[in-house]
């Protein structure tokens, strides 16, 4: 399965901007993950290389059978070793990355014998891959026979380069060959030579993909019958609020539990009585306190009741004024809003200057809302490519004006020097980029009213540290068509791979898969990608704005 594929198989409910936060506000999380991954490739690889290296040059017939004879056949072609091995670690390594951060809660070890590490009830994490790599197969087999009976063809010449040479220089950076290199990313078996036809077809197979996505890309009709029938999920509201937190005492009141008055009083009586007998040695024992940690004191029911009738009295009047003094919140959507009050607001008759007292029993507090509008936020995106680094981004930009100075020229920059290694390789290119989703600088040059396409800038933001080179595109639709869009051509796009993959049969005769011989997993079996996904949401919902 190509990059592109993986992408527009994704589920699309989330708003456009979350990719683009997650990119920009976690640009440094994700660089250390990368080299984090790539010091424990290079790790596995280098041990497990040495020994196959070994292994293979002493048996040279286990090359030839590797590079020649059928491992496995998928809708009646024959794949090799190398291309099976090729594809399994294309999803393994894809996978880690986009994983990695949650699998060491479930004691994956990365750099152990993953066909003895459990990722189900029934499936090791090697059957798991291996079952992964077929599906990999199966799309690409059904895409490339699209292809041919299209007649489509694509020059993967210059691409290829570009990706021999990104192998060179991670190689390089890596400190081992180039060979070492390769076999550590593709499999014991893989060299350059041997990889490339299937490098190719992925390019040939991922522009194929792409233009089948914009021949099947929803029209303006569709994506508005969607909007009708999702209004809660793409409606911006504005809506102001005071949050009222009940005073909770910190010490037992004449309503604490009877048992913890009279310990109250019992530590009273005893500090006093020490102060008395050495006031000295007393101060000594505060101040030997007041260092270390203390309990928090724990109020009564009676006590969290008595504060929360007081609060829920300053919210009844901070009512009547709420609608003028409350903080305003513009622009929220529903995925952003607390629980507590999210019904209330997407009631459809709220009107403007409802107001309204909500509780919150598990915070001990209230909240305070008035309702101001619900609209669909027609504010435009903005398509910008961009050069993220740490060096002399005004000397970078100066050598581009030197040369051609065109869009194309500006993509290959990208390709060369950006540090960000999620866009590089497309040239740098953010579409669909939400007012506010940037760092303040580029934010505010990005969405001048002036700005025209191929107009240039290179800033430094002082939020972290980096230097954008950017190239403006130009403006592209709102967030909630762009959301929609994607969805539906997410739809439309797994349907037709559904489609195209019906009927290829994988084919094992030698036994090589084990997966293949596993019953299917009972309903009651939770795997680990579903325990690390629920782990995900669970923290994302933690960090709701309250």
């Amino acid at each position: 399965m190509s990059k592109k594929e993986i992408q527009n198989t994704e589920q699309q409910q989330e708003k456009i901007i979350t990719r683009y936060d997650r990119k920009l506000q976690k640009r440094k999380e994700q660089k250390e993950k990368e080299k984090r991954e790539r010091r424990i490739m290079a790790a596995i690889g280098i041990v497990i290389a040495a020994a196959l290296v070994c292994l293979i040059a002493s048996f040279p017939i286990r090359t030839y059978l590797a590079t020649h004879s059928a491992f496995i056949q998928v809708g009646g072609e024959s794949v090799t070793r190398v291309e099976f091995d090729y594809h399994y670690n294309i999803v393994r390594n894809n996978y880690l990355m986009q994983n990695g951060t949650y699998m060491s809660y479930f004691g994956l070890d990365l750099t152990g014998d993953l066909s003895t590490q459990m990722y189900s009830d029934t499936l090791t994490w090697q059957d798991y891959f291996e079952q992964l790599a077929v599906e990999n197969l199966i799309s690409t087999k059904a895409l490339m026979k699209q292809a041919g009976e299209a007649g489509f063809t694509y020059d993967t010449t210059q691409e290829y380069s570009r990706f021999v040479e990104s192998i060179e220089d991670a190689a390089s950076e890596a400190g081992v060959s180039t060979g070492d290199y390769v076999r550590q990313l593709y499999g014991a078996y893989a060299t350059l030579d041997r990889i490339s036809g299937y490098v190719q077809e992925a390019m040939v197979m991922d522009e194929y993909y792409t233009q089948i996505s914009e021949e099947k890309s929803p029209s303006e009709e569709e994506i508005q019958s969607y909007y009708e029938e999702n209004t809660d999920s793409y409606d911006s509201l504005d809506y102001r609020m005071v949050t009222i937190d009940a005073q909770l005492p910190t010490e037992p009141t004449e309503l604490a539990d009877s048992a913890e008055t009279t310990q109250a009083q019992e530590t009273a009586d005893s500090t006093e009585t020490a102060q008395t007998e050495d006031t000295a040695g007393a101060a000594e024992t505060t101040a030997a306190e007041d260092g270390g940690e203390t309990e928090a004191y724990e109020p009564s029911e009676a006590e969290i009741a008595a504060a929360m009738q007081e609060a829920k009295q300053q919210a009844d009047a901070a009512e009547a004024t709420v609608a003028q003094d409350g903080e305003l919140q513009e622009k929220v959507q529903m995925t952003s809003i607390n629980s507590l009050y999210r019904d209330w607001l997407f009631d459809p008759v709220r009107a403007a200057g409802d107001t309204t007292v909500v509780e919150d029993t598990d915070n001990n507090r209230y909240f305070v809302l008035a309702f101001e509008r619900r609209y669909l936020d027609e504010t435009p995106t903005a398509d910008v490519r961009m050069l993220l680094t740490q060096e002399d981004g005004q000397a970078l930009l100066d050598e581009w004006l030197a040369g051609e100075a065109t869009e194309e020229s500006f993509e290959a920059l990208c390709a060369q020097h950006s540090e960000d290694a999620l866009t590089a390789a497309q040239g740098g290119l953010y579409e669909g980029v939400a007012q506010g989703s940037l760092p303040d600088a580029l934010n505010e040059w990005l969405f001048d009213q002036s700005r025209a396409a191929g107009d240039t800038a290179a800033i430094t933001s002082e939020e972290d540290g980096y230097t954008y080179v950017l190239y403006y595109v130009g403006t592209n639709d709102p967030e909630w068509k762009l959301s929609i869009r994607n969805t539906l051509l997410s739809e439309t796009m797994t349907a037709y791979m559904e489609e195209i993959s019906a009927g290829i049969e994988v084919e094992d005769n030698k036994g090589n898969l084990n997966y293949l011989t596993i019953e299917t997993q009972t309903p009651e079996t939770t795997d680990i990608t579903e325990a690390a996904e629920t782990t995900q949401a669970t923290e994302t919902a933690e960090t709701e704005t309250n």
